[in-house]
């Protein structure tokens, strides 16, 4: 999907997919991590939270550049990923306790965000899906989500509604959802398929926006770039502004706080990067 209709997909509806965002190698090694983590009680849905220090699948998702060139058009330089869980979904059938599937759970991410703040509310944080089983038919545990909804102060529906105008986000096993915070949209729906549902989220926020979980990644800072430092919430400092000292960075950033923009700009470097890591994978060298 070209960037520019990307772009006015999210800002009409509250959302869009990026077809093939994952190479197909780097989805064979998140399913693998995925499968692991699980392999204790594989007929439980999982949903866990502070996942990217676990393994290097989920560090290499932050600065995808298939995905990061359009977090930065629509929330700037002055951004971290605040967030990351993964979500696997046996087929109901499978699901010890069938109650857990019971509804949709509407809600808008944030929080006591929605309460706090007057409406309209301000675009705060965008939510990517990396989806790595076959979700293009419905009926697979999908998201539903009320496509422009991030533009009113309509309430969620009930738990058990499912409106007319919901869809089911379908989408191909690599693509990338992106999504509008402020959007409407469903925790669950029912799995009635023969597949799990597997996909990996990570939340990308301002920098003066605390953290949604423990981000236990302070022992990534050796092994990450300056960029990747930025995105863990590893750079944060102090400046000097208008003489007053100890102001933090995160609310008064210099060029040198964010080297997101500056000479590795988050298109041509990532894929460098991105390439050297699937060379070392090819050549058996992690």
């Amino acid at each position: 999907m070209e960037t520019a209709k990307a772009l006015d997909e999210f800002r009409e509806h509250g959302y869009a997919v990026i077809p093939n965002a994952i190479t197909p190698e780097h989805q064979a090694a998140l399913i693998c991590s995925l499968d692991s983590l699980t392999s204790d009680d594989p007929e439980k849905i999982h949903n866990v939270a502070d996942i990217i220090g676990l393994r290097d699948e989920f560090l290499e998702l932050v600065d995808l550049p298939t995905v990061l060139p359009l977090v930065r058009e629509l929330l700037g330089n002055n951004i971290w990923v605040n967030h990351s869980h993964y979500n696997v979904n046996p087929p109901d059938s499978k699901v010890k306790t069938s109650k857990t599937m019971r509804g949709y759970g509407w809600h808008r991410d944030g929080g006591v965000i929605n309460n706090d703040l007057p409406k309209p509310a301000p675009l705060l944080s965008i939510k990517v899906g990396f989806y790595l089983s076959d979700l293009s038919k419905p009926g697979r545990g999908q998201t539903y989500v009320l496509t422009g909804s991030h533009k009113t102060d309509e309430r969620p529906p009930a738990n058990e509604e499912l409106p007319q105008s919901a869809i089911p986000v379908c989408v191909t096993p690599g693509s990338a959802l992106l999504f509008d915070r402020r959007m409407i949209h469903s925790i669950r729906s029912a799995n009635t398929s023969d597949i799990t549902r597997k996909v990996v989220f990570l939340q990308y926020a301002y920098r003066w926006m605390c953290p949604v979980d423990a981000m236990t990644v302070e022992h990534l800072r050796d092994r990450c770039d300056p960029v990747r430092r930025q995105l863990l919430g590893l750079s944060q400092n102090f400046n000097v502004i208008d003489g007053a000292q100890g102001r933090s960075a995160r609310y008064h950033p210099r060029v040198q706080d964010l080297p997101l923009a500056g000479g590795r700009s988050g298109t041509v470097q990532p894929l460098i990067n991105s390439i050297r890591r699937r060379l070392s994978r090819l050549l058996g060298l992690r």
